[in-house]
């Protein structure tokens, strides 16, 4: 699939962003950063917008991470399972 350009509005600003996901993935992507930035910037209203979307980058990471380990885990498992039927 070959790479377009897309605009997109994140806490107030517009990017152009070159892509080969559909537009549906990336408008629900840019629809979860904005609510991480905003969820971000209520807990803290006096926190400034380049802090608040390194704080939202921040929880999305850790939410990556979480998910990874527990694919990881429960790939295990399922193996382990699969290795040694009960």
């Amino acid at each position: 699939m070959e790479a377009r350009k897309m605009s997109v509005k994140v806490a107030g600003r517009t990017y152009t962003l070159s892509t080969t996901e559909p537009s549906a993935q990336v408008e629900r992507m840019v629809d979860l950063v904005n609510r991480t930035i905003a969820e971000t910037r209520a807990a803290s209203p006096n926190t400034d917008r380049e802090t608040a979307a390194v704080a939202a980058a921040l929880s999305m990471a850790s939410t990556l991470m979480k998910a990874q380990e527990d694919n990881t885990r429960l790939r295990r498992e399922l193996a382990e399972q699969h290795e040694f039927p009960e």
